[in-house]
């Protein structure tokens, strides 16, 4: 998520900003009415969507946030260094950006400054990782 932030100006709530809705419009699979009893399926979805289905952000990188939690290679902790990364092994691993299930009332961590941790053997229909090189 910090391509992510670096789009928008480095404190947005989103990749495209501090609206969770960018001219109207879902820009990522969350979850939409009263988790979870009714999911309205406003942005089309009632679980994952393909990658690539919502627009890209300045990087044409497509979602950052929401359809699943993912996986990074940072180990959790709570103290970070210098230059943010995480320490070298640990017990639980960090995931960012949110999943289809998540909204507002229940789970609101699918900005891009929110993180969170498990373990590293846990699996899921909301749980995936992301594949990146550098550049």
């Amino acid at each position: 998520a910090v391509v992510s932030t670096q789009s928008t100006g480095g404190d947005s709530l989103y990749p495209w900003g501090n609206e969770e809705l960018y001219e109207g419009a879902h820009q990522a699979n969350i979850w939409q009415g009263q988790f979870p009893k009714e999911n309205t399926l406003e942005d089309g979805y009632k679980t994952t969507s393909p990658v690539g289905s919502y627009p890209p952000n300045q990087y044409q990188i497509h979602d950052l946030i929401g359809n699943v939690w993912e996986w990074v290679e940072d180990w959790w902790t709570t103290q970070h260094s210098p230059d943010g990364r995480g320490p070298p092994t640990g017990q639980e691993k960090v995931k960012k950006g949110g999943s289809f299930m998540c909204t507002k009332q229940y789970c609101y961590r699918y900005r891009c400054p929110a993180r969170t941790k498990t373990s590293a053997d846990t699996t899921g229909l909301n749980v995936g990782f992301r594949c990146a090189k550098s550049a």
